[in-house]
């Protein structure tokens, strides 16, 4: 290490000690380790557990392990305290997901010392729990036996990252910082969404092929993918092309659909179909005609373009349609027929948009009929995963028909989905804004999809309302949205020094959404449902942003 980085770290320290419960001295509590690790660009280049009488001192010993090359620009710490020896019984209930990056385990087994600190969950996107079962596999025995024999202790810790070039120390939360509730407003707005999109733009290759999950710790994509979220992107993108006018955004956007199609697109006996995997979902059907009806709204396709594709499209959907209102959810394989909270409502926001453009009669009448079979069917086993869906396919039908029961189902379920929301000052901070509920685990595990879906049928849930001057509803949704937008922007990485500390491939992360605080993988419906809600919401005037939350 040069003398000019020795004197920039020995100054950089005092703002460590300075942030550290604001004492010059920092003592640190006997036997309690401080997590040390230097980084550059992103990559961990040293790090160590280090034990010492004040933070200074082991700052010192952790500078004696950095090497010549190449110089940290910044160090991450943890300063422990809090340490409980955990039983194996109660492991679960002592590491769960709302506390990984918070909390860290230790683990003494056959006279071996591991330790997790919190930063390094957060940086290596493993839970505790995870270095149980990889300890456990190399013993060859079930979790429980190894955890049995082992002494396992959880800590608590204060978290800092210091950026040794800028001679800043920053206190950190779950490894990044809190979205403050009084920064939510319409420049958040904008930041936000230019982050998103930013996001979208960066994830598009060359031919077209949209990023479907990436991780940020690894810098690396999966090889997973999903018709659906893909073809939902597409449509976000055409969005992104309308509301810029651009025409490389509206390049771009072709780009993605042609490749979509040509890789996803099949016919048989006059129906048109997106198969994967041998199965051909009604949801993804009605997402790919609904890009190919937008974008030709847009202008971003000719009348003409990808035509016979579209009308197979139309025919297989409706051929899915049955008489009673219901659908069935597959067309390969043609015996499946679940996912019910879920295609049938992707299906009526496209027949919606087609009846707009068409004004059919009969198409008004199918989906007439639909919502009455899907509003007692529901009804039946509610599950908040059908509403965004239906929610947005409705209001564009009661604003081209007009009927009162429309509304109804709408603002009854909207309501519903509020409590869903969590906004308690009981809950961690970052996790204030987000939809879940954790007392009906069956409904999902919270996921920032959920909050961008439920946001995209609350936003269309507020322009009912507001039109039909329902001002005390309004004002209801309207603070949801607002909170929902503090959780969207909590998940965001938004600063390549901070909340990006760790990433060694920023460009491919920088203005994604991690799945939860707490779980940094970026899959593209993050961004896409996120991006989409608040491009409704950018596109209202009279949205009220002075609203508390």
């Amino acid at each position: 290490m040069t003398e000019t980085m020795k004197a920039s770290a020995a100054l950089s320290e005092t703002r460590i000690l300075d942030s550290f419960h604001g004492r010059a001295t920092a003592q640190l509590a006997p036997d309690a380790p401080v997590w040390l690790a230097w980084r550059s660009q992103g990559r961990q280049i040293a790090a160590g557990w280090y034990e010492s009488a004040d933070l200074a001192g082991a700052i010192e010993q952790a500078r004696a392990d950095l090497p010549e090359a190449p110089h940290p620009d910044a160090l991450e710490l943890c300063v422990t305290h809090g340490w409980q020896t955990v039983a194996p019984e109660a492991l679960a209930g002592a590491f769960p997901n709302s506390l990984r990056g918070l909390v860290g385990m230790e683990i003494l087994a056959d006279g071996k010392l591991t330790r997790v600190a919190p930063t390094r969950a957060i940086a290596t996107n493993r839970a505790p729990l995870r270095e149980i079962e990889r300890l456990a596999k190399l013993k060859r025995v079930t979790p429980e036996a190894w955890a049995s024999a082992a002494r396992i202790r959880r800590f608590n810790a204060d978290q800092f990252l210091l950026l040794i070039p800028e001679d800043k120390c920053l206190r950190l939360w779950r490894g990044g910082q809190i979205q403050a509730p009084d920064t939510v407003d319409a420049a958040l707005l904008q930041e936000t969404i230019a982050g998103l999109i930013g996001w979208m733009w960066c994830n598009l290759h060359s031919d077209g092929r949209m990023t479907y999950k990436y991780w940020p710790s690894r810098g690396s994509e999966s090889k997973a993918d999903n018709t659906i979220r893909q073809f939902m992107a597409t449509v976000a993108l055409g969005r992104i092309a309308a509301r810029s006018g651009s025409p490389p955004d509206a390049t771009g956007a072709r780009a993605s659909l042609t490749y979509n199609l040509d890789k996803f697109y099949a016919e048989e006996d006059g129906l048109g179909m997106i198969i994967f995997e041998g199965k051909a979902k009604l949801g993804a059907m009605a997402l790919a005609a609904l890009a190919i009806l937008e974008f030709r709204e847009a202008g971003i396709l000719d009348a003409a373009d990808h035509e016979a594709k579209f009308s197979a499209l139309c025919a297989g959907i409706l051929h899915l349609w049955q008489e009673n209102g219901a659908f069935r959810t597959f067309l390969k394989p043609a015996d499946r027929n679940d996912n019910q909270n879920f295609y049938p409502g992707e299906a009526l926001l496209f027949l919606a948009a087609l009846h707009r453009k068409t004004r059919d009669p009969d198409l008004a009448r199918r989906c007439i009929a639909s919502f009455q079979y899907y509003r007692d069917w529901h009804l039946a086993d509610p599950n908040p995963a059908f509403v965004p869906w239906h929610s947005q396919a409705y209001v564009m039908l009661w604003e081209d028909l007009g009927a009162p029961e429309l509304a109804e189902f709408v603002f009854d379920r909207n309501d519903w989905i509020l409590q869903m929301q969590q906004w308690d000052g009981r809950l961690h901070p970052d996790f204030q804004g987000r939809f879940y509920n954790p007392e009906r685990p069956d409904y999902g595990p919270p996921h920032a999809s959920s909050t961008g879906v439920y946001m995209e049928g609350l936003a269309d849930a507020w322009r009912l309302a507001h039109r039909l001057g329902d001002t005390a509803r309004a004002d209801r949704y309207a603070t949801a949205l607002r909170r929902g937008l503090r959780a969207i922007r909590q998940l965001q990485f938004r600063d390549r020094q901070i909340d990006g500390y760790y990433i060694s491939k920023p460009e491919a992360v920088m203005g994604g959404l991690r799945t939860e605080t707490y779980n940094n993988e970026i899959r593209v419906d993050n961004v896409q449902h996120c991006l989409m809600a608040l491009l409704k919401l950018d596109s209202e005037p009279d949205f009220n942003w002075s609203g508390g939350l």
